[in-house]
């Protein structure tokens, strides 16, 4: 018989019907679980749903303020009507998924599974109270490794470091990459490319947005008849603009605020030469790999996998922090039509390894072998 999974997730997504890169990642886990209860903060238009035969969703009535009291006191309902074999929790911000976890595993006889994604300030701070928020992870993660059976992270290096010098012993560190990308969607095409360089993300500090100005202004003085794109929205969206307008650029940027589907963000993709990532912190990012998928060339900043994944000058190219440095970089190597055609073919070779079924079946099977451990 297969286990059952309870999972204590920050994702409004699937509450709202929308399938995003939760909704794919249920349907791995529901291959190798009989039955995965989900249990998500409040979402506009969130009602509970059922998805993949045997995965059901349960928003919250309320917000976040008594958000954990309510994962324990649903959690305790459900289990009342079958056993889990395993507790996941998404951990961020005030904590509320884990320190629920934390109160259920031992209540419920489940084993519990921190996940830990990105950490604030990591590897670079973008706002000033992230240095203060990163001291509250040091604390929780302290908290979690004398309680949880592991604590799950999606890149090998820049996270696990941090973690073992916070003390977790390596042993409960879980390697599980989480991007993961549909190489059948983004694949290379034969569309113009009329956009030198592209951003597709949400419109948020940490993305370093000052940074992608500076890279955008620095490739139009050099080469005036650039053009750039920039897919996404957010509470940066004015700061963005303002930035782009005091740089005299403004009217060289188009910009989509959303888009309806991968098909369509992987035709944008193929119309870029390449794109361009200046976050401080990242777990992934997924974008990186989309493009990448795409044979667009990437120029990131060393967060989350990136550092794993390019090799400078074969298949990306890494940008120091420092922002005239790296802006100088992009613009010589636009510069090179030959490198950049050859990286973007190696780019494609490198996301080999994160095909949505390996990704999604190397996770399923890690959690399943560890709910599988759990004394009946």
């Amino acid at each position: 018989m297969k286990p059952s999974l309870l999972m204590l997730s920050g994702d409004r997504d699937v509450a709202a019907g929308r399938r995003g890169p939760f909704y794919y990642t249920l349907e791995g886990l529901s291959r190798e679980f009989d039955r995965i209860d989900v249990l998500t903060p409040n979402a506009a238009n969130g009602q509970p749903r059922t998805l993949h035969g045997g995965v059901h969703v349960h928003p919250s009535p309320g917000g976040r303020l008594w958000h954990a009291r309510w994962l324990i006191r649903r959690g305790r309902a459900l289990a009342a009507e079958r056993r889990y074999h395993l507790i996941v929790s998404h951990d961020y911000g005030i904590f509320s998924n884990g320190i629920a976890a934390a109160r259920l595993s031992p209540r419920l006889g489940a084993p519990y599974v921190s996940e830990i994604h990105h950490i604030p300030a990591h590897p670079r701070r973008a706002q000033w109270w992230e240095s203060a928020a990163k001291l509250g992870y040091r604390a929780y993660v302290r908290f979690a490794a004398r309680r949880a059976r592991a604590i799950r992270v999606v890149n090998r290096c820049q996270v696990p470091e941090l973690l073992r010098r916070w003390g977790v012993p390596s042993e409960k560190i879980l390697v599980l990459p989480s991007a993961h990308v549909d190489r059948e969607v983004f694949r290379p095409g034969h569309e113009p490319r009329p956009y030198a360089l592209g951003y597709v993300g949400r419109l948020v500090a940490n993305k370093g947005l000052d940074y992608l100005v500076n890279v955008f202004a620095t490739v139009a003085a050099d080469a005036p008849e650039s053009r750039f794109l920039v897919v996404g929205d957010g509470p940066e969206a004015n700061a963005l603009q303002r930035r782009l307008s005091a740089a005299g650029i403004e009217d060289r940027v188009e910009r989509i605020r959303w888009v309806d589907g991968p098909d369509d963000l992987a035709a944008l993709y193929r119309q870029m030469d390449a794109l361009v990532c200046t976050s401080r912190s990242e777990g992934g990012p997924r974008v990186c790999l989309e493009a990448m998928a795409c044979e667009t060339s990437v120029f990131s900043t060393p967060v989350g996998l990136m550092p794993e994944v390019i090799e400078p000058g074969v298949n990306g190219w890494l940008l120091p922090w420092d922002e005239t440095t790296g802006a100088d970089l992009v613009a010589r190597v636009l510069g090179d039509r030959d490198a950049l055609a050859g990286a973007g073919a190696a780019a494609r070779r490198a996301t080999e390894p994160f095909t949505r079924d390996h990704v999604l079946d190397a996770y399923a099977r890690a959690y399943r072998d560890l709910a599988l451990e759990s004394p009946e």
